[in-house]
This record gives C-alpha cells, sequence and structure tokens, in this order.
C-alpha cells in the first residue's frame, strides 16, 4: 500500500509511472489530461514559464512569486522526455523567461545514469533554444530526498541527485545559463528535512518557501 500511495502522489493520480531500463513511460492519462487542459491557455511572450513535473505542479508560483505573469507548466510525474515531447505549445509563444526543473523521476524510478539523462536534458535545452532564442533559461538543480521515508525507492538516490545535479552545474557553465542551486539551500546533512516535506519528496509551505526565495533574484 505505501508503494502505490507513493506512486499515485508523484503522479497527481496518474496511472503508476513502470520503471524502464533506461526511461520512463509518461504517457499516463494523467499527463495527457493535464497537459490538454495548461495549452488550452496559449503561453505569450510575456509570459515567466515554471516547466517541471509535480514539484512545479504544485507551486501556486504566481502567488508565491507575486507576478501573474508567471505560468505553471508542471505535470506530475513528468519526466526529461515527457517535457521535451509537450515543449512545443510553450516555445510557440516565445516566453521573456523558462525556469527548469526536470530528471527527479528519471532519477528514481529508471535505471537510467545521470550522464545518459543529461543527454535527454541537453536535447531538452537545444529544443528551447531552436524554437525561442530570446527566451531566458534558468535551470534548477533537483532537490533532496528524505530517504528516511518511502526507502524503497528512495535509499541511495540522493547520491544519483548530486551527480546530476553536478552535471547540470556544468552544463549551464558550458551553455552560459544561469544554474539555480535549490538543493543545497534546502538539505541538511545531504537530506531533506522533514519540516519542508510532506512524504520525503514534495513539498509542504515551509519548502516552497525556501524555493520561492532562492528564485526571486532571477526573476527578469
Amino acid at each position: 500500500m505505501k508503494k502505490l500511495a507513493l506512486f499515485l502522489l508523484l503522479a497527481s493520480g496518474a496511472t503508476a509511472l513502470r520503471a524502464q531500463p533506461d526511461s520512463l513511460d509518461y504517457r499516463g492519462d494523467y499527463y495527457s489530461a493535464k497537459r490538454a487542459r495548461q495549452e488550452r491557455t496559449a503561453v505569450q511572450p510575456q509570459h515567466i514559464v515554471m516547466l517541471g513535473n509535480s514539484l512545479t505542479e504544485r507551486g501556486a508560483w504566481a502567488d508565491l512569486l507575486q507576478d501573474s505573469l508567471v505560468v505553471n507548466r508542471g505535470i506530475g510525474g513528468d519526466c526529461v522526455a515527457g517535457m521535451t515531447a509537450r515543449l512545443g505549445a510553450i516555445v510557440a509563444g516565445k516566453p521573456r523567461a523558462l525556469f527548469l526543473m526536470a530528471g527527479v523521476n528519471d532519477l528514481i524510478f529508471s535505471k537510467i545514469t545521470p550522464e545518459a539523462l543529461l543527454g535527454q536534458y541537453e536535447r531538452l535545452l537545444d529544443a528551447i533554444r531552436a524554437a525561442s532564442p530570446r527566451t531566458t533559461v534558468f535551470i534548477q538543480s533537483l532537490l533532496p530526498l528524505d530517504e528516511t521515508q518511502n526507502e524503497a525507492w528512495f535509499a541511495g538516490k540522493n547520491a544519483r541527485i548530486e551527480a546530476f545535479d553536478s552535471l547540470l552545474r556544468e552544463t549551464a557553465r558550458r551553455r552560459g545559463l544561469d544554474y539555480i542551486d535549490i538543493r543545497s539551500r534546502m538539505a541538511r546533512d545531504g537530506r531533506m528535512p522533514a519540516e519542508y516535506t510532506v512524504d520525503g519528496i514534495h513539498l509542504n509551505a515551509a519548502g516552497y518557501a525556501v524555493w520561492t526565495d532562492v528564485l526571486r533574484p532571477y526573476l527578469p
């Protein structure tokens, strides 16, 4: 029951993600329905887009950042491949900025290496640049986990997250993009403190307050 509950929580009601050797199947009912609802409201050039998974989706970003032009494009359970698949409707609007948070579901629920996942992430960055070169892209670090919760899924995953964050930092430097290090502001002894999370991965109000404080200086 605990394992099933975590799946449902991560996907916010989606069909449970199925771990594959090096990829995730993101094409569940929740993904499709949420994507369709989001795309009914077109992204505009003045918008700031928050692109990510359930961690992004659950944030009331326009309120948190006190900016009505912030648009939430998070979908629970999403992975890097899923974000790439739905990118077209986002970059078609040529938003002025995009904050990207991607990869944690891949690292938890698939066997993909951080290096191989970076290849997918870089293709996502390439697609953004090709379709909307004037959009300012911010690479956000992944967040830590509390491995004492849901140990069957989280045990050992902070090391994978930290390795991937190191690759993202170097990628941002190489591409001339801002890397926003949220993980180090949130982690304590290498993991997510209990006071920031509801289940070891998703955030409560205190966790979102930390994330918001980190983001504010980067708002265009």
